[in-house]
């Protein structure tokens, strides 16, 4: 009982309590990227192309990669789960309209990745002593990536998790695609390691792009040496997230509509 925006609360704070009580949800979706952090800033301590360390070149990509993991891999399962248990069709026939459902899964991801981002700088800033963005730029730069980057990997969360017949499907097909994405996505290794080809081929992901935008927030301008072109690609990038994010949404609201499960 109540208003619609009671109804969004509530189920925003059944999902979180639900990922606090998942350990393996909580634990690669908030502390992995914290452990991946850590482990490079200490494995690695010398400085990389442009007079940067690897902890500073590592601390953006923990971010992009906490979001891809909290806001799309973690998601898609969940849905996935709920349209398996039944919780959708359950949903379907209380007074609570359709949008509601998507609006707490929203609130839930930004929630998740907010919590991820302060917990990441306030560990490398304190902890390990990475720097953080000192211009006003770089913030907006960062808030700009963070929006179009929770809101693609949500959208595309819903669509994968109308899509898979179980969490386990859900799990078996994100959980390979998320560590292919670490790896040619600049994630690890710097994209000038990388050979052409996979950089060229796998450019068409929002995830290339979404870390190179934080890097750009956070790194100086001498490490854009690193790029495959030398330099920011500011516009490209965002132009390429945000296609990803009208695509993704567009595809979360065909399937969300063909879904008989809830009906």
């Amino acid at each position: 009982p109540g208003s619609a925006a009671t109804a969004v609360m509530t189920m925003t704070w059944a999902s979180l309590v639900s990922f606090v009580r998942e350990p393996i949800a909580f634990v690669m979706g908030l502390l992995y990227p914290l452990f991946m952090l850590i482990l490079f800033n200490a494995v690695f301590p010398g400085e990389m192309k442009g007079g940067i360390t690897f902890g500073e070149y590592m601390l953006p990509a923990m971010i992009t990669m906490g979001v891809l993991m909290t806001c799309l891999q973690i998601l898609a399962i969940s849905v996935a789960s709920e349209r398996e248990t039944g919780e959708l069709k359950r949903l379907a026939v209380l007074p609570v309209p359709p949008w509601a459902h998507v609006t707490s899964k929203c609130l839930y991801n930004t929630i998740l990745a907010l919590l991820n981002v302060v917990v990441l700088m306030v560990v490398g800033r304190f902890a390990l002593g990475i720097a953080l963005p000192g211009a006003a730029r770089s913030w907006g730069l960062m808030a700009l990536s963070l929006v179009l980057t929770i809101g693609s990997c949500t959208a595309l969360g819903m669509a994968v998790g109308r899509i898979c017949p179980s969490s386990r499907a859900a799990s078996g097909i994100m959980t390979p695609l998320v560590i292919v994405f670490q790896f040619v996505s600049g994630l690890f290794l710097p994209l000038s390691q990388l050979p052409a080809w996979m950089v060229h081929g796998f450019s068409v992901l929002p995830v290339r792009w979404s870390a190179e935008l934080m890097r750009e927030a956070f790194l100086p301008a001498t490490a854009a040496i690193a790029e495959p072109t030398g330099a920011w690609e500011t516009g490209k990038g965002l132009a390429v997230v945000a296609a990803w994010l009208v695509g993704g949404v567009v595809a979360a609201i065909i399937l969300a509509r063909r879904d008989t499960v809830d009906r």
